[in-house]
């Protein structure tokens, strides 16, 4: 079998080859009698058929399945003398059968990167320690505990001011039409009843909740509003708006007292108990965000001390991803279609640039690891299971089947084995 290959650029190959006539001719003869193992011909038991008959009645089901044989001997001769390393499966460009029987064909594949290795231990990063926790950290911390637990009554009846929360009915018109009818995905931009506001400058819609300041429960009061160009309700960029706006009630806020009867209450401990437990989760926390400066410093360090081409069709995959997940997270926030629409392109450019740095991470990470002799021993993927199956209180044996099942195992060693690596090589950074 001849075999010669072509590089077409980045981690892309092209391999040539020519399988002998006598070899297509013994691979054709092995596909006509597996063809015969299962040929229901009339007037012939399963399998009892002439080969030739089984030849001509089958022809182009052999011709394929032939060919598809060839191509894979193909590519596993090309596989072994190139010692190539696949990422993708390979595409086939050229695929033909000669007049002499000689089989030609080109495929196009896609390679790891070559790439020398760089020094795993010596790389700089900044020297950065966590921030200090402070006694007003540590009351900061225990307001924001307090906060969810606010109760609200009612306000005497009083003109309306800032910072006060005010309990309203309204409706909208916009050119003289009612805005629901305008835009019908508005919401409660469009009409509301009961609607809380806290009555901020920037708490709803522009000028709306200070146009509220010295209205009493029980009046009504008409609010203009200059919707701005960029507004969410495209049909409502650059309009002029005007509710019609009942106050009916005023609340006041208030926040439970952080005393021992609030901490026995809620959290069947002592204030001073709570406190110590609320620094040892804020000195934790910033552990753990200087740890993540650390790792991202060390592995951008990894990747300019390296230049290597990216296979495109991993690139391409974990841009998808990335992009999947951005739209997500964006959806989850409450952004328009629109918007993500309108900002599309920016989206693709980020995604883009992260997921090139992130397949070569991948690579780097796991020949560092094979360089320096890092693995993952099965203790350590059990102990991580069991760590997963306790955060998320599943019972860690049912835990294991479905990720087992799932077939995420393998996806949850090379997570450990890049977190192995990244910290071998904060162990052996130099912080300056």
């Amino acid at each position: 079998m001849k075999i010669s290959m072509e590089n077409a650029g980045g981690c892309r190959r092209r391999v040539r080859g020519e399988i002998p006539a006598d070899t297509v001719r013994k691979k054709e003869e092995q596909v006509i009698l597996s063809f015969q193992k299962s040929a229901r011909l009339p007037g012939f038991r399963p399998g009892r058929a002439p080969l030739e008959m089984v030849r001509k009645r089958y022809a182009p089901d052999i011709q394929a399945e032939l060919r598809d044989v060839l191509l894979r001997e193909g590519l596993r001769a090309a596989v072994e003398k190139e010692k190539l390393q696949l990422v993708d499966d390979p595409s086939v460009e050229e695929a033909n059968f000669a007049k002499d029987l000689k089989f030609q064909f080109i495929l196009r594949v896609d390679i790891a990167p070559e790439f020398k290795v760089p020094a795993a231990k010596g790389l700089k990063i900044p020297k950065k320690s966590p921030d200090p926790v402070s006694d007003k950290d540590v009351e900061a911390a225990l307001k924001q505990l307090a906060e969810p637990m606010a109760h609200f009554h009612n306000l005497e009846p009083r003109p309306a001011k800032e910072a006060d929360f005010a309990v309203v009915d309204f409706e909208g018109t916009c050119g003289g039409k009612k805005i629901s009818e305008i835009a019908p995905q508005a919401g409660q931009v469009a009409a509301a009843k009961k609607l809380w506001l806290w009555l901020k400058p920037d708490s709803f819609l522009p000028g709306f909740c200070q146009a509220l300041y010295g209205v009493k429960p029980g009046e009504t009061k008409e609010v203009e509003v200059k919707f701005p160009a960029d507004f969410p309700q495209i049909p409502l960029r650059g309009q002029t708006g005007r509710y019609q706006v009942t106050l009916l009630e005023l609340k006041e806020r208030h926040v439970p007292d952080l005393d021992e009867a609030f901490c026995q209450e809620h959290y069947k401990i002592s204030l001073e108990e709570l406190k110590k437990r609320i620094r040892e989760d804020l000195v934790t926390s910033r552990e753990s965000a200087v740890r993540s400066e650390d790792s991202k410093a060390v592995t951008n360090a990894l990747l300019s001390a390296v230049k290597m081409d990216v296979p495109e069709p991993m690139l391409e995959e974990e841009r998808r991803r990335l992009v999947a997940r951005l739209v997500e997270e964006n959806q989850r926030r409450g952004v328009p279609q629109e918007e993500l629409i309108k900002h599309k392109d920016e989206i693709l450019a980020a995604a883009g640039r992260s997921a090139e740095e992130n397949v070569k991470l991948s690579f780097l990470l796991r020949k560092v690891a094979e360089s320096e002799s890092i693995k993952v021993e099965e203790s350590e993927i059990l102990h991580e299971v069991a760590h997963l199956a306790t955060q998320s209180g599943q019972d860690i044996r049912l835990f294991a089947k479905r990720l087992q099942k799932s077939g995420a195992l393998p996806s949850l060693a090379d997570t450990l084995l890049r977190r192995k690596t990244v910290d071998f090589l904060l162990q052996h950074a130099v912080r300056s």
